[in-house]
């Protein structure tokens, strides 16, 4: 809109200015034309009279001018005329050296404007003097007024009509696409990837709206390669913890194994140490298997999901990373199932990330609290360490993509950075709290999808 009303504003005052000029040019010339007229007419009147002076002149002189000049003009009553010469008047006297007619215009007491002309004649080839043709103006003044008037009108019509033109102009073909252009920008830099072009018009602006989507479509692609590349380095954190996690139930295999093999066992003691051995195999089995779960790139799909199932899961995924950084993982969650719209893959790689981030923050060992509740229409998820807090000055940064605080080869800076970013897509927010020295907890709101009375899902009003 702001764009819009500087191009008006341009147009205007181009239009102003152009409309003045044809004005002042205008009245200019008007007034040159009512001076030639005045002029003109005078001239005429002079030239009327010319015999009538001529024998004035030589009979008697100044005076008998005069008397020829009031006797001839008696009837001008409007037009009153005198024998000027230059002589008797020095403040006109160089007007009466001149060959030509010069004139002045005067103000009387009254306020009405009276035009002089001084008409110089030659009587026997001397200048004698000039006649003085007095002409008052009100008429002439009432046109230019109205000519006046008319331009101040035509100005105004030709802009407000040029600004309406433009106005509405401006407000359909820019200031509405770009508004839209501007939200789309603010709704992908929100994290709303994969956006349609805004606008489809023919124009510059259709094609920036055409780019502009590409670039979203573009962004969407490489966030989703970035995301699988962070689970994959996740998985090589993981990895290491579950070594040692599957060391003990293989130890418990093999050994159970051996004394099957050993042939010294009784009917119900190999029964026991199969079932034992399947025991183990099948935890090894679930272990292996949430880790290549979380490891799959699988394509985002929103679904109504259980966030209280999917932080039980993350949290049993991660218990033996903990335990390898001796690490207690306290989980405080709802009785109750706790719905939100979401991407179940996405939102365990958030829990993930924010739980390697507490773990790797105690490296002597500690405590990472998850906490689910309920408040109102949203559900608020709590990710709480016992380390060392981060610093007042790096709280801002703490989601800036490549940003971390830890030693080199110990983490990319990208794990915080890619859960805002999901959290935001999922019309979610995401802050952090610190006391340095003694902690730091991640707080990740959702809004909630309630339960009808019938197992139904509704969204909060």
């Amino acid at each position: 809109m702001k764009l819009a009303a500087k191009l008006i504003l341009i147009f205007m005052l181009g239009v102003l200015a152009i409309v003045s000029l044809f004005t002042w040019q205008t009245i200019r010339h008007q007034h040159a034309r009512v001076q030639q007229q005045t002029q003109s007419h005078a001239s005429d009147l002079v030239t009327a009279l010319k015999p009538a002076i001529e024998s004035a002149y030589r009979d008697g002189g100044t005076v008998t001018i005069q008397k020829a000049i009031e006797f001839s003009t008696q009837r001008l009553e409007r037009t009153p005329m005198r024998w000027v010469d230059g002589r008797e008047v020095p403040s006109v006297g160089n007007r009466l050296t001149s060959r030509e007619i010069s004139s002045v215009t005067i103000t009387n007491k009254d306020g009405a404007r009276v035009a002089y002309s001084y008409v110089p004649l030659k009587i026997d080839g001397a200048d004698a003097g000039a006649v003085e043709v007095a002409q008052t103006m009100t008429e002439q003044d009432a046109q230019v007024r109205d000519s006046l008037l008319a331009s101040i009108v035509s100005l105004l019509g030709v802009t407000l009509f040029s600004g309406a033109v433009i106005y509405c102009g401006g407000v359909q073909l820019v200031a509405k696409p770009l508004g839209k252009l501007i939200d789309q920008v603010n709704t992908i830099g929100d994290g709303k990837l994969a956006q349609p072009p805004a606008i489809s018009s023919n124009d510059e602006l259709g094609r920036l709206a055409g780019a502009i989507s590409q670039m979203s479509h573009r962004l969407s692609e490489q966030q989703d390669a970035i995301r699988h590349t962070d689970r994959l380095g996740t998985v090589g954190t993981l990895a290491a913890g579950m070594a040692h996690e599957l060391g003990t139930p293989l130890n418990v295999v093999s050994g159970r194994a051996g004394l099957i093999a050993s042939g010294k066992l009784s009917s119900e003691e190999i029964t026991s140490s199969a079932q034992t051995i399947k025991m183990e195999a099948d935890r090894m089995t679930t272990i292996i298997r949430h880790l290549l779960d979380f490891a799959r790139q699988a394509p985002s799909t929103r679904d109504t999901v259980d966030l209280n199932e999917i932080t039980i899961q993350t949290c049993d995924l991660m218990e033996p990373l903990a335990k390898k950084s001796a690490v207690e993982l306290k989980r405080i969650l709802d009785d109750e199932p706790v719905y939100i719209s979401g991407d179940p893959a996405q939102l365990q790689q958030v829990l993930t990330n924010l739980i390697v981030n507490a773990v790797q923050a105690m490296p002597d060992g500690g405590e990472v609290k998850i906490t689910l509740e309920k408040r109102a229409d949203q559900v608020r998820l709590g990710v709480a360490d016992t380390g060392h807090g981060i610093p007042s000055e790096d709280l801002g940064r703490v989601f800036e993509p490549f940003f971390t605080t830890k030693d080199v080869g110990e983490g990319t800076g990208l794990g915080l950075s890619i859960a805002y970013g999901i959290v935001r897509e999922h019309d979610g927010d995401i802050k952090v709290e610190s006391d340095p020295g003694n902690q730091t907890r991640f707080v990740v709101t959702f809004p909630l999808i309630e339960q009808n009375d019938n197992g139904a899902m509704k969204a909060p009003q």
